[in-house]
């Protein structure tokens, strides 16, 4: 039998792993016939081979990687051999060896219960502002498969964990690691993933990083909404922005740009900002939820309103955007957004236009939301109410605290 050698360049190179393994599958390459290796002295990983004409394509369970996954994390010293034998049978339709299968769900709970501990470790230890530096008792690469979680939950603050025989060291550019210096450069996208969702201990109400809290909800799936959007559609502005405007959803446009306020309701919002006399680059905008809730009908994808569990899930991100940007006014854009922001049910028609006190100093003010104005039936309603809405949002500007 040819043996394969494949060479990682670390002991956790779940990138490199993880390319290797589907050429090989495909290739009906055996568990036994390949030796996995770490590099030495900065020697390269193993370069994935060109695609095998007319090779078989497969699938594999989500369960199935995610143990994959977990066992590249421990220790063992046949992890790359297991984690490769467990995605072969699954290619193939055999069932793995039950020792192995064994061995593999031991370790995934060992790597599962120190993420655990691990985590809740950097809570006790963290200073908000402050760099971190302590050591953990590590029996696993749970702490690599974890530095991204670490990373946001210190809002990219500089931090260091000495680790046994190791040393794991995020510089706030890069992410470190090795026994001694120099340490070399690890890259993050080439770490398997953390066995627990990255928000799934995250303490939203710790970060003080913008940044940090938009990377961490990029990784949402807290409800199921975030499964079908095409991506986490979070605020934009400035962490300095005085004016905050909070919407309802994105939609299809925005879902497909990553971008709040782009589709046809956006474009009206920048055109109502500039007759206003406001710049939307001195504002942050925003929306009450950051996936867009739809429901398919053909080739498109038909707005459906969010309800109580989305705008709950995504509480703690918009909570996060006002206690970070602090705003002087909060401009409340629909009834949606009104009724999360103020805790009760909102009628647009009794809260239009007045200025409300809001439990962290800023003033509130509601007013419709630019896709309202779009519904309108007639041109002459239209001109009327899109009227009334730049002056609602010249109203909001004059709360504004007077320049220096």
């Amino acid at each position: 039998m040819t043996q394969t050698t494949v060479t990682l360049a670390h002991p956790i190179d779940f990138a490199t792993w993880r390319v290797m393994t589907r050429a090989l599958v495909s290739r009906g390459v055996p568990p036994q016939a390949i030796s996995w290796q770490v590099a030495t002295d900065g020697a390269p990983a193993t370069s994935p081979p060109d695609p095998s004409p007319g090779a078989p394509g497969f699938s594999v369970p989500r369960e199935s990687m995610r143990l994959a996954a977990a066992v590249i994390q421990s220790m063992l010293p046949g992890r790359f051999t297991l984690a490769y034998g467990l995605i072969h049978a699954c290619a193939t339709n055999t069932e793995p060896d039950p020792t192995d299968l064994e061995h593999i769900r031991a370790a995934a709970e060992l790597v599962r219960a120190e993420t655990v501990r691990l985590r809740q470790n950097l809570l006790t230890l963290m200073q908000p502002g402050a760099p971190l530096h302590a050591s953990f008792p590590a029996r696993t690469f749970a702490p690599e498969s974890n530095a991204r979680f670490i990373t946001l939950q210190l809002s990219l603050m500089p931090w260091q964990l000495a680790l046994p025989g190791r040393e794991l060291h995020w510089t706030g550019e890069s992410l470190l690691y090795g026994q001694a210096d120099p340490l070399q450069v690890l890259a993050p996208d080439s770490l398997p993933p953390p066995v627990l969702p990255l928000v799934a201990d995250l303490d939203i109400g710790r970060i003080t990083s913008l940044r940090a809290v938009a990377l961490a909800a990029r990784t949402c799936l807290i409800c199921p909404m975030a499964r079908h959007a095409t991506r986490t559609v979070f605020g934009e502005g400035e962490s300095t922005a005085r004016m905050m405007f909070v919407g309802e959803q994105p939609g299809d446009q925005e879902d497909r740009a990553g971008r709040p306020f782009v589709g046809p309701a956006g474009q009206l919002f920048d055109r109502a900002l500039e007759e206003a006399g406001l710049d939307r680059a001195d504002a942050y905008v925003t929306n009450t939820v950051k996936h867009f809730k739809f429901q398919p009908r053909g080739t498109r994808r038909i707005h459906e309103k969010a309800g109580a569990e989305e705008i709950a899930a995504c509480a703690p991100w918009l909570a996060a955007e006002r206690r970070i940007i602090r705003p002087q006014v909060l401009v409340m854009l629909g009834a949606t957004a009104a009724s999360a922001l103020l805790g009760r049910r909102v009628t647009i028609g009794h809260e239009r236009s007045r200025p409300i006190p809001m439990e962290d100093g800023s003033t509130g003010m509601v007013t419709v939301h630019p896709s309202y104005l779009l519904r309108l039936p007639d041109e002459n309603t239209r001109t009327r109410e899109y009227a009334r809405f730049v002056a609602d949002l010249r109203l909001a500007a004059t709360h504004l605290a007077p320049t220096p």
